[in-house]
């Protein structure tokens, strides 16, 4: 135990004795004065603030004790945890050895940052390398929050298609696409036919593929503190993550990558919509009626998505009393609307002028929650590049992701060809 730390528990001490002693002074509480009251509480306010000194100078004594030797985790983990202890008296009840767990995670993380997993003892390693790729796995308290930003700071997953998390190499929609049913008399014990389970897709699975972000960070930031290099690579690691996204369930070619809307589109799978009469020329009474074309149990959440060419060709668009079509939001981060659908610039999708043909389907509408599937493995992992960039004075770092997505009821869109 620290002086400081002895002194400021005395001191606490001292002034609980003091109050006692006021109290003590009366057998019926209710006769005590309001002004010797009022010196009680003022008593009992600065013991409770010097336990907090005494306890921070504590947690301050048991992490530079812990900084000298930054290899033993066990003592650090128990003084932190202890504090959480303290602090947790009387809140939420969150669990402070949890609580504790994921501050050293961060920190064992932050050391394979800035000095590689060479620099790991063997109990870290064990904690975050994967034993399969020797890849450094990022702590669940920094990657769930990457995974929660994603549909904010990406265009799709913002419009909420299905997710299923998995543990696997793919996702069978066999068992995603829903259930058969039939109509009979009670008494005759008719049964729904087997033969239409198979899921209206050319594939009965949705394989994960590997995201890769390719990030280079200084080796003055990797100087930096712990907080500041978490916070430098969920800011990196997300927004690059979102836009691959994006550009993949728009236009993926299924081949290492998910199957985009507008692949599926060309390919023949998704079938129902229109086709313009002249290449990049938008019709208001086709493009009206596009969520006519889905089944009609998908036409009410059904949205509008459009790349940033057609998008803007939209919005100029007027009725016979030259009102806009297109409504812009009233509420920041929210889509505007057209015909009443919420409305997206979905970037990956194909540019009206890519060909001369009305082939692109720059324009859909559809269901995207009940018609899309997004399967993902919630780990994150990371490889560090000591060599590649060591000449620019920079550290690469590869961080890796699996996701994988596919189109499972192509009668919830529809494709609009300019």
């Amino acid at each position: 135990m620290t002086t400081r730390h002895q002194d400021l528990m005395d001191k606490s001490l001292q002034c609980i004795h003091l109050a006692r002693a006021i109290s003590d002074r009366y057998d019926d509480p209710t006769k005590m004065p309001a002004g010797e009251l009022g010196q009680q509480k003022s008593l009992l306010g600065e013991a409770f603030r010097l336990k907090e000194l005494a306890e921070a100078a504590k947690q301050q004594a048991d992490l530079e004790s812990w900084a000298a030797k930054p290899d033993d985790d066990g003592q650090v983990l128990q003084s932190s945890a202890a504090h959480a202890q303290a602090i947790a008296v009387g809140s939420d009840g969150a669990d402070p050895m949890a609580a504790a767990s994921g501050r050293i995670a961060m920190q064992r993380f932050a050391k394979a940052v800035r000095s590689g997993k060479q620099a790991l003892t063997l109990e870290e390693k064990a904690a975050l390398v994967e034993d399969a790729t020797g890849e450094v796995i990022v702590p669940p308290d920094l990657a769930g929050p990457i995974f929660k930003t994603l549909p904010h700071l990406g265009v799709f997953r913002g419009i909420g298609p299905l997710v299923r998390n998995t543990t696997s190499d793919r996702v069978s929609l066999r068992s995603l696409t829903g259930a058969t049913a039939a109509w009979n008399k009670l008494e005759l014990s008719g049964v729904p036919t087997t033969a239409a389970i198979i899921p209206n897709t050319p594939a009965d699975s949705v394989p994960v593929w590997d995201l890769l972000a390719l990030s280079q960070i200084g080796v003055d930031e990797l100087a930096d503190t712990d907080a500041n290099i978490v916070a430098l690579i969920q800011d990196i690691i997300g927004q690059v993550f979102a836009q691959l996204e994006d550009d993949a369930f728009a236009f993926g070619s299924g081949t290492s990558q998910p199957w985009g809307l507008a692949a599926r589109a060309t390919s023949g799978l998704i079938t129902q919509g229109a086709t313009a009469a002249t290449n990049a020329t938008i019709v208001p009474d086709t493009l009206k009626s596009l969520p006519f074309q889905v089944a009609s149990r998908f036409q009410n959440n059904g949205v509008y998505m459009a790349s940033r060419d057609a998008t803007q060709a939209v919005t100029l668009l007027k009725d016979s009393t030259s009102n806009y079509l297109w409504q812009p939001s009233n509420t920041a981060g929210q889509p505007g609307t057209l015909f009443g659908y919420r409305f997206y610039t979905l970037e990956g999708l194909p540019a009206m002028t890519a060909t001369t043909t009305m082939t692109d389907p720059s324009i859909m509408f559809g269901d995207v929650g009940n018609g899309y599937l997004l399967a993902q493995r919630q780990q994150i992992t990371m490889q560090r590049l000591d060599e590649r960039y060591a000449d620019q004075g920079l550290v690469g770092f590869l961080f890796r992701m699996r996701v994988g997505g596919d189109v499972m009821r192509p009668a919830a869109f529809a494709k609009y060809l300019l």
